[in-house]
């Protein structure tokens, strides 16, 4: 194993060591999948792997707030079953014992489900989400509940119901949003998984930040029933994990048609995990752009991503093309009128003199729900459509787009967005101006570690096109494998 530590101030003045458990074996037991095998052959338990969990979120989460809710009876007593079932010879599932964290955005039955809002601070779950289940039945156990931003809607994680959610590599810093409490929670090694949900690049920011791998498969890929609310369909769930062979094997075990989610798909032919190995990347078009034509992009950021990007053609065999893409600016209107009425779904029932609880940012989601008409709606589905039409025409061009995931460093915990980057001042759709189209289209993308910038870790976003989900995995594990990011060990 090697090394990679970072000493940062933490906000109380003591030093925080930052190190991530990610063995170079990928069957040791920092993995998902190195961790389930071990579980499942019996040579490690269930019980040692969660105290093992618990006691590192009881060590570091007070200072990093990843955890809103942790279940310790339920998650011992799950894996007392698993360790049951192992005793008499029964295969407790390809997630054996591998301890989850689940975003407060999907629902487990008799846990909170707050999502972040002082508006539902006592409500308890009623069901639980189809991703959910799914993983339990493979064999994980759910530890606890991460924390988001109110209602998914900010790219740093911070809410005044559970406050602010910080980076384990620099705790002054923002791990990103939504999905912040499930990133910072796998990249300060509380669990070795945690489920998220990208609506305008909530797993792939959170993943840029903490040097993981998020993961948005082509727009209904994971299922999002029962019950999920929203008409904008860009929501996609997923995991954040520290390889992608790990989110390869958790895909296998939650992907397939639902019928509470009438976008789910079927599941693949061949498992990712396998159907990893027999993919060639030799000769593929692939093109870069650090800012999708019209986004602006801190140079620092920029620099080491097409680094990456570069070394991932040279590796591959690949073939290095030109982009070609200008997406147009309307875009960022158009993801915001599609949005507001999710946001509006979830404030129209709330009594008008509780409303002062909910956050500005989210209460104007709603005052923009309460102005839209029908030409704004129709525009904004048109717009839609052309962006699809070019994304078409440009994926006739080339195999896989690469940008950086983030277009900024890591920037402070408590907020807020960037208003400027490189000089140019930038609104809410600004700073989510190489995630948020890729929402909108349903293709699939994903972050992988590409170095660091400003302090932090930065990613390498790999664009595919729509149920191409293996090719853009396969090409991660490509990335991964160049060497950029120093696989870190637990030496706190």
């Amino acid at each position: 194993m090697s090394t990679h530590v970072d000493d940062a101030a933490s906000p109380n003045g003591t030093a925080f060591r930052a190190a991530v458990p990610y063995p170079v074996d990928p069957a040791g037991a920092g993995t998902v999948t190195g961790m389930a095998e071990l579980v499942r052959t019996g040579a490690l338990a269930a019980r040692e792997v969660v105290d093992a969990a618990l006691a590192r979120i009881a060590e570091l989460d007070p200072e990093l707030g990843a955890f809103v809710h942790v279940d310790e009876d339920g998650a011992r007593e799950r894996a007392r079953e698993i360790d049951a079932m192992v005793a008499r010879g029964v295969d407790p599932g390809p997630l054996a014992g591998v301890p989850l964290g689940v975003k407060e955005l999907h629902a487990v039955a008799g846990w909170p489900y707050a999502m972040g809002s002082a508006l539902h601070a006592d409500r308890i779950a009623g069901h639980t989400s189809t991703l959910v289940a799914r993983a339990v039945a493979a064999g994980a156990i759910p530890v606890g509940l991460t924390a988001s931003p109110e209602f998914g809607r900010a790219s740093f994680t911070a809410s005044a119901l559970h406050g602010v959610t910080r980076n384990p590599w620099n705790p002054a810093l923002t791990p990103g949003g939504s999905s912040g409490g499930s990133a910072a929670a796998v990249a300060a090694g509380m669990v070795p998984v945690a489920t998220g949900t990208d609506g305008a690049g909530s797993l792939r920011i959170p993943a840029s930040y903490c040097g993981l791998v998020g993961f948005k498969g082509t727009y209904g890929r994971v299922p999002r029933g029962p019950y999920h609310r929203g008409t904008a369909e860009n929501d996609h769930y997923g995991v954040l994990t520290r390889t992608v062979r790990d989110t390869a094997r958790f895909l296998d075990c939650v992907c397939g048609s639902d019928e509470y989610d009438r976008s789910s798909l079927p599941a693949p032919a061949e498992p990712f995990e396998t159907a990893l190995a027999g993919v060639d990347l030799r000769g593929l078009r692939v093109a870069w752009t650090p800012d999708l034509g019209n986004a602006p992009c801190d140079p620092e950021v920029a620099a080491v991503v097409q680094a990456a990007a570069e070394a991932f053609v040279a590796a591959t065999g690949a073939r290095r093309v030109p982009a070609e893409v200008d997406l147009e600016a309307a875009c960022g209107a158009a993801f915001r009128t599609l949005s507001v009425p999710d946001v509006h779904a979830e404030l129209r029932a709330a009594p008008p003199d509780r409303l002062h609880a909910v956050h500005a940012t989210v209460r104007r989601y709603g005052d923009a729900a309460a102005a839209l008409d029908a030409d704004a709606l129709v525009d904004a589905h048109e717009t839609r459509a052309r962006l699809v039409a070019a994304l078409a025409a440009a994926f006739d061009r080339f195999d896989l787009l690469l940008t950086p995931a983030t277009q900024v460093p890591a920037f402070p915990a408590e907020g807020p967005m960037p208003t400027e980057i490189a000089g140019r001042p930038v609104d809410h759709w600004g700073a989510l101006a190489v995630t948020f189209p890729f929402n909108l289209s349903g293709h699939p993308a994903i972050s992988v570690p590409a170095g660091t910038a400003g302090g932090a870790p930065v990613g390498l976003q790999i664009v595919g096109r729509r149920h191409e989900d293996v090719r853009v995995l396969a090409a991660a594990v490509a990335v991964e494998g160049l060497g950029l990011w120093p696989p870190p060990t637990p030496s706190r």
